[in-house]
């Protein structure tokens, strides 16, 4: 009886423990990166391009509040989250580590250093949430990963808009006054124009969060079914 106890709290010291701690780190990464940038890179000027708002700051986000409601019992809300962070999060950091452009300052190592760890932390976080059976591996899974996904592109092109007159605000790469800050993308943009460029760039960071989310189903079936056999 004791053994199956102590089984359950460790399964559920991962989602209760392990990944908001992995969020409050990186809100504490966060929070030192922006002073930096306040103090040191723009002298006292707050420049709007790095409110933590993009793809890759929604595991901080994300992680944290999937402990709140888990620690509350709302696990299928918390499974949502957790899907997102294994699909989407791991795709963001491992397309950030292949062009690492944005996050690469040659004259602040420090910077650089903290955008590699930064993404490294996001597919750990990812991988960790897999292994520990965490999220929702279904195509249902997955589709509500892809809305929670979209909601939060929403939310990123009204602060785009909104935030306007402070600057160039580019959320999720897909604000609509220039062409995109990503390679390929961009080339899109100039031949199709900046509405049908950023919906095949929304679409393509579905269908890469769909492939690692079909990865990880393929292997969780191909593990279950040597288990049976």
């Amino acid at each position: 009886m004791k053994g199956s106890e102590t089984r359950i709290k460790d399964k559920a010291f991962i989602p209760r423990v392990i990944i908001p701690g992995a969020g409050l780190i990186l809100v504490l990464m966060e929070l030192a990166k922006q002073l930096f940038l306040y103090t040191t890179v723009f002298e006292g000027h707050y420049n709007i391009w790095y409110l933590p708002f993009q793809l890759c700051s929604m595991p901080m986000y994300m992680a944290l509040l999937s402990g709140i409601l888990y620690r509350r019992g709302c696990q299928g809300q918390a499974r949502i989250l957790f899907t997102f962070m294994q699909d989407f999060g791991i795709l963001g950091g491992v397309a950030a580590l292949i062009v690492h452009d944005g996050f690469t300052w040659p004259e602040y190592p420090l910077l650089t250093l903290h955008g590699y760890v930064w993404h490294v932390m996001l597919i750990l976080i990812g991988i960790c949430i897999c292994r520990h059976g965490l999220s929702d591996l279904s195509l249902r899974g997955f589709i509500q990963a892809a809305l929670l996904f979209l909601f939060c592109a929403a939310l990123a092109q009204v602060l785009n808009i909104g935030l306007r007159d402070l600057g160039d605000c580019d959320m999720f790469y897909i604000s609509p006054y220039h062409l995109s800050a990503q390679p390929v993308f961009r080339n899109i943009d100039a031949v199709l124009g900046r509405l049908p460029g950023m919906i095949i760039y929304l679409l393509c960071v579905i269908l890469g969060g769909g492939i690692i989310h079909l990865c990880f189903s393929l292997k969780a079936v191909r593990s279950r079914f040597l288990v049976v056999k």
